[in-house]
Order: structure tokens, then sequence, then C-alpha cells
């Protein structure tokens, strides 16, 4: 016998219906509120600040001036002012960090090959002594936010750069693989590498892969970076060894081909 009631449709409530939506508004509203107050905070924090660090760099560039000043207090005052430089790079990652994690994203066509062509002119004319080469894949065009991209890219870039301090030659490759809708990219270079033993530090902030003494920064670096591509629907994930060298992989959306 045929139950009359197994096509019958199920009763909706409609007051239910108004009362999520009423909760979806409201937290879209908290969330939206959040994002302000961590821009504010960020932000002013940021300003405040910055205002003293930069009168304790002036002012020990104008006592560093002084001809009866002897070495050693020179010496002192040259770490004083590292340490302020240093602390204000440590606030532009901060602030890019918290942009990273709540900017509306603007998606459009972006090539990837260029942006890392364009990251490493400038880090050649920052340093021109060093002997560099990069080697980009064709075919690396993604759909994303292009000012996160670059700031992506900055910093893995930044990082093949930076922990390739101590060989003769500078030796980076940008590779690229479309599987499916996602394009699958890869920052290799020939530098220190790091223990895979730590490698989970990797999505913690201020967490080092390796020592200052091999140019470790501020650990903000490849947070921005795995929070970029989170924010794309990827992954961010990190491979050295055996021998010299680390990979940086991650995966975006493909442009449409063609």
């Amino acid at each position: 016998m045929i139950d009359s009631m197994s096509d019958s449709p199920v009763p909706v409530d409609t007051s239910d219906i108004a009362r999520l939506k009423r909760e979806l508004a409201t937290c879209r509203a908290e969330l939206q509120a959040l994002r302000e107050e961590q821009r504010t905070f960020a932000e002013g924090i940021s300003h405040d600040l910055r205002a003293p660090l930069r009168a304790i760099d002036t002012f020990a560039a104008l006592v560093e001036k002084d001809p009866g000043l002897g070495e050693d207090s020179r010496q002192h005052l040259r770490r004083v002012r590292a340490g302020a430089a240093r602390l204000g790079g440590l606030f532009d990652a901060l602030l890019e960090f918290s942009r990273a994690g709540r900017a509306d994203l603007r998606l459009q066509p972006v090539d990837l090959g260029l942006v890392a062509e364009w990251i490493v002119a400038e880090l050649r004319d920052a340093e021109p002594a060093r002997d560099a080469q990069l080697v980009v894949e064709a075919g690396l065009e993604v759909v994303g936010d292009e000012r996160l991209l670059k700031s992506l890219m900055s910093q893995l870039l930044g990082n093949a750069w930076k922990f390739s301090r101590d060989r003769d030659h500078v030796s980076i490759r940008v590779s690229g693989e479309r599987i499916g809708g996602r394009l699958h990219v890869g920052v290799h270079d020939a530098g220190c590498g790091f223990d895979m033993a730590y490698a989970g530090k990797l999505s913690q902030p201020f967490q080092r892969l390796v020592g200052s003494e091999q140019g470790g920064g501020h650990g903000l670096g490849l947070a921005i970076a795995r929070r970029i591509v989170e924010r794309h629907g990827g992954r961010l994930s990190a491979r050295s060894g055996p021998g010299p060298g680390a990979s940086f992989l991650f995966d975006l959306p493909a442009a449409s081909a063609g």
C-alpha cells in the first residue's frame, strides 16, 4: 500500500525563518563591528607607538654626531637605532597581518609571474651586489585580490632572499600546476632551509623557523602569507630538506583558461 502522506510537503514555520534571519543579520553586524574595531586598534597602536620610536631614533642620531663621543658610545647608539628600526618593521608587519585578515577581497585576474619579477627586481635594487637568479614558470594566472597577493609574494620571495644570505648565489624558482579550478604554486629557494620538525610553527605568529643568527625576523611574514592564502580558500605548507633550500606551497583560484 502506498503511503499517501510520503509526498506531502513538510510544513515550514515562518517564525523560525524570521528568527534565523534576525540572528544572521546580528552576526553580520557584530562581525563588521569587530573588523572595524581591529582596524582602529591596529592603526591606533601603530600611530601612537611610532611617534616615540621616531623620537628615540632622531635623538640617538643627533647624539651619535657629537664629535666628542667615544667609539664605544657610538656603538651603543647604533644598537639603539637598529633596535628602533626592527621595532618599526614589526609595526608594519602587525598592520599588514591585521589587514590580511579583515580587508574586503577585490577579486580580479592577477599574473603571479609578473608580480614575482617585480618584487625580485626591487630586492635586486636594494642589494645590487648580490648575484641572483629568478626562474618563473609560465601560466601563473590566478584570480584574487591584487594587493593581498602582492603582499603574499613579497613575504615568500623576501624570505627566500633573506635566507639565502650566506650563499654566494641567490636562486629562486616559482612553479605552478593547474589542478581543477586551482593553481598550485611553489616558491623554491636554495637557502639555509629549516628543520621540518618545527614546520608546525609556520601557522603561528611570532614563531620563527630559523634563529635570528640565520636571518630570522619578527615571525609574522609567513603568518601573513598563510592568512592571505586562506582568505582565497587555499592552504599554505612548507617543505625543506634533505639538502639546502626550502619550498613554500600554496593554492589559489586559477584564472579561466584562454
